[in-house]
């Protein structure tokens, strides 16, 4: 096989996976699950043979003659986001043989999740801005269909629209700074369009910078776009672990990592990407430590998460977010997986219904704690080490503001997590509902991903490696350094805190309820989101107000009045040319002379 081939390959197998589904639905309805598995197979086992091509030259093809010419990008920027799509998703899955075992409608499932994985290798590895904005929108219609899957659910199918037209606005700016790269630069290649960003005049690039970020802003969920995340709840868990840990929000993070060398060229959008960052890592925690809805906890840390990856570009820590990005691809997937387990088994996803299931669901409830205490980033599991690297980049930054902001989401990440593994799975039973042990193509995936959880971060090094070959920007560090430097650092301390901190605040909790009293306002304001649906909303109903009076005063006065006046002029003109004809021939004769001799004289004039 030619190795240029390899990236083309991965893409077509899931594409050509997800249009053979529905066609083999028709003929052995039962085999949808296991093919579908094998194309995830196949596509994570060519994923492999895509690591060798890490900084080699991919078959480019020319689609639009003389204007776009289309390929692949295979730095280590691009193919590491497309390996998490491919291996995460062939673990969904797998996962899905169990979990989706007696829903309905299975031929679409498989074939939007694998046309979901598909999307996201291709605008990850799209060496153009066009291509990448093709597969960005393939991902959005993926995204709004699977969250709105149980479309009978008014509840899902109401979400998946509000997830389509939220991260909408956000795609207007990624296409608006496309096009005004083009315009300018001529060009749609993303290498030598960020290479000639310094070209382009100030406001201009100002304008380029906004509209990447609007699109980052909209597909990872940040501030004040986030609206729509906890929500895509409604979709099957396995699609709430593929779009919030392997592909869809992980997007936004991508493209930002990729424009950096553009948004560089103006300082004071970092620190807007600094703040928009940090704010939203707060505000996830935050919304997460009040709720008991266990896959919206989920979707508010996922939102907080990537808010630390956000402002990891920010600071100029492109490696530490996509580190992070990596680490949070493993652990998250692992609590979604788990928590899927769990509401599998209780059909109910209200954690004051659960308790005491560690002792029915020991894999589960072991796994889920793996991925908690990744999640809250205690040494010495993979996120502890990714999130380090973060907060050392804001100390190097010196970004202070932002800084103190994530370091105290990271407090609340520790409560939160704590809180959760603690209602779930310890203490009192809360259930009398039959529980057991998920089966194993469930439990399959929870190990794997727990185990990736533990020992991943000692990729590190290769990592490192790859990344500085293919001509991006790191330090060099292998994982007995990571190990050196991490354990020495200011960031380690500041860790070290919070954590300690968010466990005391944990034990104590009991004695806190007080605040509840306190300030009520504050418990009903976050119960609610804060108000942003609430504002969202009022939003929404004052612009169709107002788009219904302007159509109707449109319709009914501009156009209605031009009707009745052409009518009623017309009657007024017929009634006036009427008296012109009297029935006498002999005054239609005269008129005919008089007429003829007023042509004449005008032609002889």
């Amino acid at each position: 096989m030619n190795k240029e081939m390899i990236p083309l390959l991965l893409l077509i197998v899931p594409l050509a996976g997800a249009a053979l589904v529905p066609l083999l639905n028709f003929f052995a309805s039962r085999a949808v699950p296991l093919f579908s598995v094998f194309v995830g197979l196949v596509t994570a086992v060519i994923g492999f043979f895509l690591l060798g091509q890490i900084g080699a030259q991919a078959a480019s093809f020319e689609w639009l003659p003389g204007v776009l010419k289309t390929g692949f990008q295979l730095d280590t920027l691009s193919v590491v986001p497309a390996l998490i799509a491919t291996w995460i998703g062939f673990l969904v899955l797998i996962y899905s043989l169990g979990y989706m075992k007696h829903e309905e409608n299975l031929s679409r499932y498989y074939s939007l999740t694998l046309l979901f994985i598909a999307s996201m290798i291709g605008m990850s590895l799209a060496d153009n801005f066009l291509s990448l904005f093709f597969f960005w929108e393939v991902m959005g219609v993926c995204s709004y269909a699977l969250i709105g899957f149980f479309y009978k659910d008014p509840k899902a199918a109401s979400a998946g629209v509000k997830a389509f037209l939220t991260t909408r606005i956000g795609d207007i700016g990624l296409l608006a700074a496309i096009l005004t790269i083009y315009a300018f630069t001529g060009t749609f290649s993303i290498s030598q369009g960020l290479a000639e960003g310094s070209k382009i005049a100030l406001p201009l690039l100002n304008f380029i910078a906004f509209g990447f970020i609007l699109g980052a802003v909209g597909k990872s969920a940040q501030l004040p776009l986030h609206v729509w995340l906890p929500d895509a709840m409604e979709a099957p868990t396995t699609i709430s672990a593929l779009i919030h840990a392997a592909t869809m929000v992980n997007a936004g993070v991508y493209l930002l990592a990729r424009v950096y060398p553009l948004l560089s060229l103006v300082p004071s959008w970092l620190v807007v990407i600094q703040w928009i960052g940090a704010l939203t890592a707060l505000l996830g925690s935050l919304l997460a430590a009040f709720h008991n809805d266990l896959k919206r906890i989920l979707a508010y840390s996922t939102i907080s998460q990537l808010g630390y990856m956000v402002f990891a570009v920010g600071v100029g820590g492109v490696f530490a977010s996509q580190f992070h990005l990596f680490s949070h691809a493993i652990f998250k997937a692992l609590l979604f997986l788990c928590a899927g387990a769990v509401i599998h088994e209780l059909k109910t996803r209200d954690i004051r219904e659960m308790g005491g299931l560690q002792k029915f669901m020991p894999v589960t409830g072991t796994t889920f704690l793996i991925g908690a205490l990744a999640l809250m980033g205690l040494p010495v599991l993979n996120g502890f080490f990714s999130k380090d690297m973060i907060l050392e980049e804001g100390l190097i930054a010196g970004s202070w503001g932002p800084l103190i902001v994530a370091a105290l989401a990271a407090l609340l990440t520790a409560y939160y997590s704590l809180r959760t593994t603690a209602v779930v799975f310890w203490g009192k039973r809360r259930t009398s509902a039959h529980v057991k042990e998920a089966p194993v193509v469930m439990t399959g995936p929870l190990t794997l991903l727990a185990l990736g959880s533990l020992v991943s971060w000692v990729l590190v090094g290769p990592l490192t490696t790859s990344w500085i070959r293919t001509g991006l920007e790191a330090p060099h560090i292998d994982w007995l350094e990571l190990l050196r430097e991490t354990f020495s650092s200011t960031a380690f301390l500041i860790t070290v805190c919070v954590i300690v901190l968010g466990f005391l605040i944990f034990y104590y909790r009991r004695n806190l309820g007080w605040l509840k009293g306190k300030i009520p306002a504050f418990f009903k304001a976050v119960s609610v989101g804060l108000g942003f649906d609430i504002l969202y909303g009022w939003l929404s109903q004052q612009i169709y107000a107002t788009s219904n009076l302007l159509s109707t005063f449109f319709e009914e006065k501009v156009m209605e009045g031009i009707n009745r006046a052409t009518g009623e002029g017309s009657v007024a003109l017929s009634i006036s040319s009427r008296k012109m004809q009297t029935g006498d021939l002999h005054w239609n004769l005269l008129y005919i002379v008089v007429a003829l001799l007023i042509i004449l004289g005008l032609i002889l004039w």
